[in-house]
């Protein structure tokens, strides 16, 4: 029974209208509902230090746009996104991973036809330009992208379904960023079903990234591997680091480079709870850091999680800020690597999502609603 509000010159009267179940028309509509709130997305910090973030906005038919932390406190955000673009990708449906940062350079798919494109976070008025081909539609999308300084590209996982919709290929690819006419990526990996976190270590020479096969998902066994690149750009040379022992039926995830060349990454080796390890690249083997009965990671449905950072600390101490999720609940702490130490932060939030690192901070993401910023002494 739906009970509109009362006529004018009426206070204590209501007229009553009877209706089947279900068919009485209410005020609050789904379009009510769901442009009452915003998603927030990925996260990523610029040049500058300032914060941007990926948000999703149901009052804009879903669009997504990235948004730029006011230089002062107080003002209001910045929207970097031009109105006629929508940030999305369609890779592996699910997508993620969906921007990165270097400095002042952005580069982003377009949802309409998913070609990248790269804007500059300085110039206002310099419009986004694309970096990839174009296939007259989005049957070519990219995803979980990374820079590349040394050779000046950007590396991304790349689905293609030109030829096949129901059974896309999967590569890492490497896309110019320079200023001449746009040329077909070059395939840097490929042979296996599906592939994530392609991540390049500080100077260039080595690339890491996750692969898995069918039936499997990336949850149930996965390899990481790592490449040596080559002073043409390609990889010479590649080393399994988890995943190919026939003992230990694992799932590595999130690879990370430090600034001093380490990889450290999380697998359920141990257990079968997902932790923090560490390659030793002269004999290739893998080590724990701090093992927990704990998760460490999430399941990877989308590209681009991020459940740790690298940091360095005042001391030049390599620290690792990671969330691990315990009896239901998200904890923040701190690892040192060279004692094998662990810190609980006390902090109220309880769902933490993503991390990511700036100078001296570092930004979580809590659930879908809200970043909160936490200061390195």
């Amino acid at each position: 029974m739906a009970s509109p509000p009362p006529s004018s010159g009426t206070t204590a009267e209501r007229q009553r209208v009877t209706a089947p179940y279900g068919s009485w028309k209410s005020p609050i509509t789904a379009d009510v509902v769901s442009e009452a709130s915003k998603s927030l997305g990925g996260i990523a910090v610029d040049g500058d230090g300032r914060l941007v973030w990926l948000e999703s906005r149901p009052n804009e038919s879903g669009r997504s746009v990235l948004v730029k932390e006011p230089e002062k406190p107080g003002d209001e955000p910045v929207d970097i996104t031009p109105k006629e673009f929508s940030v999305r990708t369609l890779c592996q449906e699910y997508g993620g991973g969906t921007f990165s940062i270097s400095g002042d350079t952005l580069v982003f798919p377009n949802y309409e036809d998913q070609r990248l494109y790269k804007q500059s976070l300085h110039l206002k008025d310099s419009p986004p330009l694309p970096i990839t081909p174009d296939y007259g539609g989005p049957s070519v999308c990219y995803a979980d992208g990374v820079f590349d300084s040394k050779f000046g590209r950007y590396i991304a996982v790349r689905e293609d379904r030109r030829d096949s919709s129901l059974n896309p290929t999967t590569t890492v690819v490497a896309i110019d960023l320079g200023e001449k006419d746009i040329q077909e990526p070059k395939t840097l990996i490929s042979g296996n079903d599906l592939y994530a976190f392609p991540r390049m270590d500080p100077k260039g020479e080595k690339i890491a990234w996750i692969e898995w096969g069918h039936p499997n998902m990336p949850w149930d066994k996965a390899e990481l591997w790592v490449g040596y690149i080559s002073e043409a750009g390609d990889i010479y040379k590649r080393v399994c680091v988890a995943g190919h022992d026939p003992k230990h039926v694992e799932s590595p995830t999130e690879p990370k480079w430090s600034p001093k060349g380490e990889l450290f990454f999380i697998t359920d080796r141990q257990d079968g709870f997902w932790n923090l390890y560490k390659w030793i690249e002269s004999t290739n083997e893998v080590l724990p850091l701090y093992p927990l009965n704990a998760e460490f990671a999430r399941p990877s449905w989308i590209f681009g999680l991020n459940s740790d950072e690298v940091i360095q600390s005042d001391e030049q101490k390599t620290l690792i800020a990671c969330s691990y999720r315990q009896r239901g609940r998200s904890y923040l702490a701190i690892v040192d690597v060279l004692h094998s130490s662990l810190s609980l932060l006390d902090i109220p939030f309880t769902d933490i999502q993503d991390i990511t690192s700036g100078s001296n901070s570092f930004t979580l993401r809590e659930h879908q609603d809200y970043f909160h910023h936490l200061w390195l002494r």
